[in-house]
């Protein structure tokens, strides 16, 4: 039965293995073309950290927590702050095994060690999707799985695994009630089974030992025991709404089981890092962008008419509003132009009561294309941000329209500063329907971490380089 999961984690490993020596390759080839002084073959020597960097990302859970039994992985971002950690140890070994062995560096670099490990930490996550990809495409290495229940939270859960390179679960047939009402419903294009009374008897006939249960809690508990009897891993997901899982544990207090749900939020030191951190990127990024703040200007001056900056009302913390700053991308009468369509095409109108937004907005300029394409529009933003009035990363902000959408989790939402760009941007954006953002947006502010915002910007760099989603 876990064939596929093995042959998912040898395909992780030797992802692994071929970044680190890879980048070690690069870095060493690279060094010596600008330095010189030395033969590249002397680093030869340094072969084990390609095995080295795979056993310390096995003893750190990074290949679906047991390479004998697989199940399912890390979470994105807890899988990237592994990766970091294994890589960032594994090279400060290398320079104190060199030092106290030889006591010395010389004739090695500490320059070609030292981005090695960067460059290991900020890729492996990267080559390792890829690798998914690849057995995504190929039907390779997929984790056949059961599924109980086809309620709401069934029907999200195999629509996400239909799609999900990264989870890498296949499921194979769902459960739900009783047996006559199960053969009409369709969930993703997944065959019924059977009744939930069917569960174990057709999982050993398949030899599958993972279950996603996506049942009530009294359904799940009155079948704990027959369950347990035969598979080995069970994910138990009773209800779609969000809730604190990043930083969470299980906790036993005399035998009592339960789970501690961490609120990031709450911790003052945490908030602060997260102040601090947003305003010095911020004002990094500002020196960086000064001369897109010279050239693009003038670009929109010279190809339409109208102001330089456009300033749109949207609601920031607690629900204040404030005005955020972009480059112009639209023609000085698109506000006239959006009431026209809207009377004059109803599907557009649709679209935009759906999504706010137009999927081939006549109202945006041949530049204002790709300023949005290359999310350049959204420089101006970073004001916002020096000014308190928005994070680097957080939630998108919204207009007021946006707010019935959002319902009891608004207040959540407006928990928080909106940010530049956030988790729904770097998992569609403009692709996303609404319901998946708003979603999107309130696991954001209930998981938030240090370690989240790296992952997003890392992610937001990739996106905006692939052009991915924007428009």
């Amino acid at each position: 039965m876990f064939t596929q999961g093995r042959i998912r984690v040898v395909a992780l490993g030797l992802a692994d293995a071929i970044c680190i020596a890879f980048v070690w390759t690069l870095v060493v080839l690279a060094y010596w073309r600008v330095a010189g002084g030395y033969s590249p073959e002397l680093y030869l020597s340094f072969w084990p950290v390609v095995p080295m960097f795979v056993a310390l990302n096995a003893l750190l859970g990074l290949y679906h927590g047991s390479w004998m039994y697989p199940a399912a992985p890390l979470p994105p971002v807890e899988e990237m702050r592994r990766l970091m950690l294994s890589a960032l140890i594994l090279h400060l070994a290398v320079v104190t095994v060199l030092v106290m062995l030889f006591q010395t560096m010389q004739g090695y670099s500490r320059v070609v060690v030292g981005i090695s490990g960067l460059m290991t930490a900020v890729l492996a996550q990267s080559v390792r999707n890829w690798a998914r990809h690849a057995l995504f495409s190929l039907r390779v290495g997929q984790i056949p799985v059961l599924l109980a229940g086809a309620g709401d939270v069934g029907r999200r859960v195999a629509a996400i695994l239909k799609t999900d390179a990264y989870t890498g679960f296949q499921v194979m047939g769902y459960f739900n009630g009783v047996r006559e009402a199960c053969a009409d419903l369709g969930v993703a294009g997944i065959p019924c089974l059977g009744s939930l009374k069917d569960i174990v008897p057709e999982a050993m006939r398949r030899d599958v030992k993972i279950l996603l249960a996506c049942q009530d809690e009294r359904l799940f508990r009155c079948q704990m025991k027959e369950f347990s009897a035969w598979f080995t891993y069970i994910e138990f997901l009773p209800t779609a709404n969000a809730f604190p899982v990043f930083g969470s544990r299980a906790v036993t207090f005399d035998g009592l089981g339960g789970l501690e749900m961490v609120n990031q939020a709450r911790k003052r030191v945490l908030r602060f890092q997260k102040w601090a951190l947003d305003r010095i990127l911020a004002l990094v990024a500002f020196i960086f962008a000064i001369p897109f703040f010279v050239v693009i200007p003038l670009l929109i001056k010279l190809t339409s008419r109208g102001p330089v900056f456009y300033r749109q009302e949207r609601l920031g913390r607690g629900g204040e509003p404030f005005r955020v700053w972009k480059f112009r991308s639209m023609y000085a009468d698109a506000d006239e132009r959006l009431q026209r369509l809207i009377a004059e095409n109803p599907a557009m109108a649709d679209e935009w009561a759906n999504r706010f937004k137009l999927s081939d907005d006549p109202r945006v300029t041949p530049l204002g294309r790709f300023l949005r394409r290359t999310s350049l529009d959204e420089l101006p933003q970073l004001f916002n941000v020096l000014c308190g009035e928005m994070a680097l990363i957080g939630p998108r902000p919204i207009v007021e329209g946006e707010v019935e959408y959002y319902g009891t989790s608004y207040e959540t939402f407006s928990s928080v500063r909106p940010g530049i760009t956030g988790l729904w941007q770097v998992s569609g954006r403009s692709d996303t329907d609404y319901d998946r953002r708003v979603a999107l947006d309130t696991y954001y502010v209930l998981n938030w971490s240090p370690w989240m915002d790296i992952w997003i910007l890392l992610r937001t760099v990739l996106a905006v380089l692939l052009m991915r989603g924007a428009r």
